[in-house]
């Protein structure tokens, strides 16, 4: 996506790396998916 880099893991996605002034929480609020 444009707020960071998403790996798909088991469980879930796994944030690698979020975009600049972008939080955990931010990509959290922008997705259903559950992040691990």
């Amino acid at each position: 996506t444009n707020l960071g880099v998403l790996d798909v893991v088991e469980g879930g996605l796994a944030i690698v790396e979020t975009a600049q002034g972008v939080t955990e929480a931010d990509l959290r609020a922008a997705t259903e998916a559950t992040i691990v």
